[in-house]
């Protein structure tokens, strides 16, 4: 089959989150079951780099990449004038097209030539179909204008949570259009243990202090501020708290510092931005008592994911989609609040029988 998956970010850029790692694994592992697998994208690969302006395209792993060419990058999204052409030419080509995510440039435009053309298309949201957080009036203008539209005409919409199907039940998407599948984990890069000393030399955390990670994303969703005062309130022994990602707000982060020190934990605290990625993640896992994933919404959590296959217990609160396969099994689900994310990692790194 001659498959066409549309994505904002894909390989190398995984400073931009979960996202690209799932595109990545559901391109090549359609193309390892034997089809034709095309990814079309963009130049953003670092937002601490300017995407170049020419396209370009590579085959990697036997999946035929198209990066357009950036005119424009505007946050998490940019403008790619050249995927004009490239629906008209192209999208024809195609027997079905898959398209990740919701707020970008390319989809409509992908959706839009699927639509006269009659190419089927699915779609997988990943958690954005509901307005939240921030730039409320944005998403509401760009579902107005052309979001809409885009889900709509979508063949399937996949979700990989109970919270995100009742968001799209929520948004108008009907039942019969809705398939649940959550997301998947690569065991196999699990299967060796990164340098769990190596990473608390980095961060000058001693063997016998404990150690939560905060591994992700940096921004407003996730709920930073919550983890950081509930750290606050374990006094009774040495707990430290890492936090690895890639941020794109110097000004959020420098709030959370300022708010580290406010609370008297600042030498408690690291932050390792840009992040880690391969061994060096692996090295964090391996160093880590307890893993926290605090956000105010998330459809999925890979991280947790992925702290489980390192064997490393979570802390995840309720508004998270993973939750319901990690309660009592691989962790511990709390609410939203620091009070109970003090008291579940607190709960974790005492209660070792548990």
């Amino acid at each position: 089959m001659r498959i066409l998956i549309e994505t904002q970010n894909y390989r190398p850029a995984y400073s931009f989150g979960g996202k690209v790692a799932n595109a990545v694994a559901l391109a090549e592992g359609l193309a390892g079951l034997g089809h034709e697998v095309t990814v079309v994208t963009t130049t953003v690969l670092d937002q601490r780099q300017a995407p170049v302006h020419v396209g370009y395209s590579r085959v990697i792993n036997d999946v035929t990449v198209h990066y357009l060419g950036t005119l424009l990058p505007i946050g998490l999204v940019s403008l790619n004038p050249s995927v004009f052409s490239f629906a008209r030419s192209q999208v024809k080509n195609f027997e079905a097209i898959y398209i990740i995510g919701l707020y970008d440039t390319l989809a409509p435009v992908i959706a839009g030539a699927a639509r006269r053309l009659g190419v089927p298309y699915g779609l997988e949201p990943c958690g954005m179909l509901l307005p939240f957080n921030r730039s409320l009036w944005l998403k509401r203008a760009y579902h107005a204008i052309v979001g809409k539209r885009l889900v709509a005409g979508a063949r399937s919409v996949v979700v990989t949570s109970r919270v995100e199907w009742e968001d799209a039940l929520k948004f108008g998407v009907p039942a019969s259009r809705l398939f649940l599948r959550g997301n998947g984990v690569n065991l196999q890069e699990f299967r060796s243990r990164g340098s769990g000393p190596e990473f608390r030399k980095r961060l000058g955390v001693a063997a016998d202090a404990q150690l939560v990670l905060w591994l992700g994303r940096i921004g407003t969703i996730k709920s930073l501020p919550n983890l950081l005062r509930a750290m606050a309130g374990i006094t009774h022994r040495e707990v430290h708290v890492a936090i690895v990602g890639p941020c794109g707000s110097e000004a959020l982060l420098s709030e959370l510092r300022e708010l580290a020190t406010e609370l008297r934990i600042d030498n408690r605290v690291h932050f390792v931005v840009p992040g880690v990625f391969g061994r060096e993640k692996l090295a964090a896992f391996a160093a880590a008592d307890v893993l926290a994933l605090v956000s105010k919404k998330e459809n999925w959590g890979n991280v947790v994911q992925e702290a489980i296959a390192a064997g490393v217990p979570v802390v995840v609160t309720n508004t998270c989609g993973v939750a319901e396969f990690v309660r009592d099994r691989a962790g511990i689900v709390v609410e939203p609040t620091p009070e109970s994310i003090r008291d579940g990692v607190s709960r974790l790194l005492t209660d070792r029988e548990f």
